[in-house]
């Protein structure tokens, strides 16, 4: 009798930070939770492990929610080895300076999940604002990108800065629900989304990257969400 196939699940990293916005970390959560091999929503064969990854145990995010860290970040740069995706939301303009200009541990943490070698392909995605911490970083040099847009600008000035602080190619930022960037020299994939709902968009296209676009697909269909033409 054939063993039976034992199916990959990977682990996802979502970064929150104060003043994180609520629809850019749990939309892309709750995509990934409704994906399963099996599509059964009432007995789920999961393809994703989702944990929230935050500094503080609590962390108060926009509107204002408080919400619960799975790890903090210092354990999880511990198991820095071992994640496959990284999301990183975005929020208002002091919130993400607070990110970038502080040099903090979200900062750190995302440098590091670029830097970490790896035989097999990593996903870096940023929704919304969460570009302009990426850009911040220089991964984006050379890339194809987007933001909420009404800061397509705003990144693109961060792009610059981070070029000539960093190196590498000039950034194309473009409006769109979601890009694919392409794949890093280091073998990590880089997608970014737009405003707030595009996460939907581009979570589900990272499901489908991962799984197949008809399990993308049976995900839209549980969640009823259609994505604008």
């Amino acid at each position: 009798m054939a063993a039976a196939t034992v199916q990959r699940v990977y682990d996802v990293g979502i970064l929150l930070y104060p003043g994180a916005d609520l629809l850019d970390f749990t939309a892309p959560h709750g995509v990934l939770s409704h994906v399963s091999y099996n599509n059964n929503p009432a007995a789920p064969d999961r393809v994703f492990s989702i944990r929230l990854i935050a500094a503080h145990e609590w962390i108060t995010a926009s509107d204002p929610v408080t919400v619960k860290r799975h790890i903090s970040i210092a354990d999880a740069r511990k198991e820095l080895e071992n994640l496959d995706i990284l999301i990183v939301p975005g929020g208002p303009a002091p919130a993400i300076s607070g990110v970038v200009n502080a040099n903090g541990p979200e900062y750190e943490f995302i440098k590091s999940f670029i830097h970490e070698s790896r035989n097999e392909e990593r996903i870096l995605m940023s929704i919304c604002s969460g570009a302009f911490i990426l850009g911040a970083t220089g991964v984006l040099a050379g890339k194809t990108v987007t933001t909420h847009t009404m800061a397509l600008e705003g990144l693109r000035a961060i792009c610059q800065k981070a070029t000539k602080d960093f190196g590498g190619g000039q950034t194309k930022v473009m409006k769109a629900r979601y890009v694919d960037g392409g794949v890093t020299k280091s073998g990590m994939r880089i997608i970014t989304s737009g405003g707030i709902s595009c996460g939907f968009d581009a979570t589900l296209y990272l499901a489908s990257l991962k799984t197949s676009q008809s399990a993308s697909n049976f995900a839209a269909m549980v969640l009823e969400y259609i994505a604008p033409v």
